[in-house]
């Protein structure tokens, strides 16, 4: 099933937000807008949360999100001429607030496998470093153990350095209450957290920051008056309640589980996917995989997150490699369907001309010789490949009667007598051997026997043809082919742009997952009708055609599918 037909929101899978299941426990009736009149007071907030935390008033500050407290980080480290050390990936507030700030600042560069390298952090530390460090980190998941924080601590310690410990995603780690020990054990140490993520929150703008009493008055120092709205604050004492905590809990606990799952699926499709203990993962795979899985969920009305920051591919890779990130929804079976269609295809359809077979001395000669017949001069390949590039010519016959009227100035023929003439040098007549005789298959031996014999159990294939059913039957002989659903133009009532072959072919087989390779606009918007993935074959010069007629990939060979699946 499309899920779009069902779901007009998207289900917003892009900024690691709590998209899809609301906190029951928010009470809008429990806000007190006839005190709104009066500057906003943090003092209940800061007592609930100290008993929360087991730490005093004094070492909590309240922030407009996470990412006021990042800015004061920078603000701090301005006026105190503090140098920032901040390992790659890093989360993009990082990345901008040293071009704002002017901060002096080392990015340390991330390891081959996209981890942190915080030996080399902690080599770069002096007395006056602030340690920025993400756990779980933003944008790759990657969740540094406790001992390892406690390590790095004790190290910026001795050098005199400070460590700003980012924890957006504590809560789907299940380590929340137990990190807090650390701030016990290290006077050098200043945790952020935030309630936009695991309590779904990120419109109320409310995180809050921890740690000793002098760390957090330097903090508490620099920040706007009256920082966070009374609204917000009355709803972020709601998120301590005791229910609000059971529900987090809970809602961690099922995210983690359909994380896991998740990534169990993606990794036996041979996705590379990066270990994550957050509400998110990030895939690191081949570009074109990854376009599908974008189309597919495009598709389905998801959105997930392709224009990334704060990763480090060296030149190599960025020809080989791309990155999308994708926020885990509690409800996971409209993310599961988005990626079966992307990569879990059960059948794949093909259009024959141009993709399975070349007929560029068969069809496209029949055309020229036809068209010269009656018109006196053959057109240049140039003007066939323009008539399809602009959809509706999908038929041999249809695009050969219009350029006779393009080029002639006489009377038009008959469309009948076009095509009997087409017939002729296409199938030959009176002994003569016809230009079919000279198509060659495209698909190579090896891979049609991969796709159409090997691995017809699980993907089950069609040609969705505009040949007719005969000239159809003689390319199925040519390329060896027996045992595939043929849809030819004779099969049909509507030819394609309209989707109707390729829903016969995926009623026949009773399948949802379908993908259709074509090389002709028409193909492409029949795809997109019938709800398949639209994957265009093309060479370089009719690329943008088939993305302008919708294609949701277009490779240069039909033979490139192997990587795809």
């Amino acid at each position: 099933m499309n899920m779009q037909e069902t779901r007009i929101e998207p289900l917003k899978l892009d900024f690691n937000e709590r998209a899809d299941r609301f906190p029951a426990w928010l009470d809008i009736t429990k806000l007190s807008p006839q005190n709104y009149w009066r500057y906003p007071d943090q003092t209940d907030l800061k007592q609930q949360m100290s008993k929360q935390f087991g730490l005093l008033p004094e070492q909590i500050m309240v922030t407009n999100g996470g990412d006021e407290a990042i800015e004061i980080m920078f603000k701090v480290a301005s006026l105190e001429q503090k140098e920032l050390i901040i390992p790659m990936p890093a989360f993009s507030q990082y990345l901008s607030g040293i071009k704002v700030w002017n901060s002096k600042a080392q990015l340390i560069p991330a390891q081959d496998n996209q981890s942190i390298d915080l030996e080399a952090s902690l080599r770069a530390l002096t007395e006056n470093s602030i340690l920025v460090l993400t756990s779980p980190n933003n944008p790759t998941g990657e969740t540094l153990a406790l001992d390892v924080i406690r390590y790095a601590c004790q190290k910026a310690r001795e050098k005199g350095a400070e460590v700003f410990l980012d924890q957006a995603y504590i809560e789907f780690t299940g380590l929340a209450i137990e990190s807090l020990s650390l701030l016990e054990e290290f006077d050098n140490l200043i945790v952020l957290r935030t309630l936009s993520k695991a309590y779904g929150l990120a419109g109320i703008r409310c995180g809050y920051l921890l740690g000793n009493e002098s760390l957090i008055k330097r903090f508490t120092d620099r920040k706007m008056p009256f920082n966070v709205p009374q609204p917000t604050l009355e709803i972020a004492r709601q998120a301590f309640s005791p229910e609000a905590q059971n529900d987090v809990a809970d809602f961690s606990q099922q995210i983690a589980h359909n994380r896991d799952q998740l990534v169990q699926f993606l990794r036996q499709r041979g996705l590379n996917v990066l270990d994550s203990e957050a509400n998110f993962i990030l895939i690191i795979d081949a570009p074109d995989r990854l376009q599908l899985i974008k189309a597919a969920c495009e598709q389905n009305n998801i959105q997930i997150k392709t224009d990334l920051v704060g990763l480090e591919f060296n030149k190599q890779d960025l020809q080989e490699k791309s990155a999308i990130r994708i926020a885990i929804p509690y409800e996971l079976q409209p993310l599961r369907q988005a990626l079966s269609l992307a990569l879990q295809p059960e059948l794949i359809c093909f259009d024959m001309d141009g993709v399975l077979i070349d007929t560029s001395k068969s069809y496209d000669a029949a055309i020229k010789k036809t068209v010269e017949y009656f018109v006196g001069t053959q057109p240049a390949q140039q003007a066939i490949d323009t008539l399809r590039s602009r959809g509706g010519f999908n038929n041999d016959w249809v695009l050969t009667y219009e350029l006779i009227k393009q080029n002639t100035n006489d009377v038009v023929p008959e469309y009948e007598e076009v095509v009997e003439q087409f017939q002729i040098l296409y199938l030959g007549s009176d002994g003569d051997a016809g230009l079919n005789q000279l198509e060659e298959a495209m698909l190579n031996s090896e891979l049609c026997t991969q796709i159409f014999v090997q691995n017809s159990k699980s993907i089950k294939t069609a040609v969705v043809t505009g040949r007719p059913r005969d000239e159809a039957e003689i390319g199925l002989r040519l390329l060896g082919i027996r045992n595939t659903f043929l849809v030819s133009d004779c099969d049909v009532i509507e030819s394609k742009p309209a989707p109707e072959g390729i829903n016969q072919c995926k009623a026949y087989y009773g399948a949802t997952y379908c993908w259709m390779l074509g090389d002709t606009p028409d193909d492409i918007q029949a795809a997109k009708a019938a709800g398949a993935l639209a994957i265009g074959v093309s060479t370089k010069e009719n690329e943008q055609n088939l993305y302008q007629a919708g294609a949701d990939l277009v490779v240069a060979s039909v033979n490139e599918l192997e990587r795809l699946l």
